[in-house]
């Protein structure tokens, strides 16, 4: 069997990227790069509470509501009902 001579360019290719994938160099480096962006989430912990199941029925339809107009999510909603109860007892956090 003869060897076709088109598919060279492939295998010029393939040891290519794998000395370029060696070196860590980008084969194009004026090319963009994506950035992705890291939210600054806050640190969070993790409370265990036991509250009515109407409450928290009513607390999941809150975040479902928020959820469908891309607002707030259920720990933000949580840390939003602490401060207020915090403000209501006359505490600071």
């Amino acid at each position: 069997m003869s060897r076709d001579k088109s598919a060279d360019w492939m295998e010029e290719e393939e040891i290519r990227a794998e000395e370029l994938a060696k070196t860590g160099k980008p084969p194009n480096n004026d090319a963009p790069k994506l950035v992705r962006k890291k939210a600054a989430a806050p640190i969070r912990a993790t409370k265990g509470l036991y509250i009515q199941e109407s409450y928290a029925m009513a607390f999941d339809r809150v975040v479902f509501a928020q959820k469908q107009v891309k607002g707030k999510k259920a720990p933000e909603l949580a840390e939003e009902a602490i401060e207020l109860l915090l403000k209501k007892y006359d505490m600071k956090f």
